[in-house]
């Protein structure tokens, strides 16, 4: 059941990604990241890690994070994964007219993968999916949701506009 719920999911979001799959890159995933926030506090050993609080923005292409605390993990100097917290912690990604927020979130340049969780919301354009977690991907834009046990997850999806019909 859970993988016939996941594909249906999948396969009526496929058609929503289209557009933005065909748009240019627009750095999903890719070049320099840019921290903005009131404190650091940061070690290289035993650990690469790095911790931004307060009012913090995190900005890769044109994914942008907020969030009250960042961590960062690190291997050789290079950003292996970024975990978010805040109440909630958001993200938006305008060229693929995406945005979500939930209680944590955690970013994978990497593999590209964003995970949302506790009462985790994504929306592409107004379609909106939800549950305890969300995990989206960047650059094949494949989403999965799950629920906490003993909720459900939940799905809103507006058809699209006819070109030439009024609203």
């Amino acid at each position: 059941m859970y993988r016939k719920c996941c594909f249906l999911l999948l396969s009526c979001l496929v058609p929503l990604s289209v557009s933005a799959a065909n748009a240019p890159d627009a750095g999903l995933g890719k070049g320099p990241i840019h921290i903005s926030a009131d404190q650091l506090q940061g070690q290289n050993k035993p650990v690469q890690e790095a911790i931004y609080s307060g009012d913090v923005v995190m900005q890769q292409g044109d994914l942008v994070i907020h969030a009250a605390q960042l961590t960062i993990h690190a291997a050789a100097g290079k950003v292996e994964k970024a975990v978010a917290t805040g109440s909630p912690v958001s993200f938006t990604m305008s060229s693929a007219e995406r945005h979500g927020y939930g209680q944590q979130l955690t970013y994978e340049p990497g593999s590209g993968r964003i995970i949302l969780s506790g009462d985790a919301h994504l929306w592409q354009g107004k379609n909106e999916v939800s549950g305890n977690q969300v995990i989206y991907l960047l650059q094949s834009q494949q989403t999965a949701v799950t629920a906490s046990p003993g909720q459900r997850v939940r799905s809103v999806f507006y058809p699209a506009k006819r070109g030439g019909a009024k609203p």
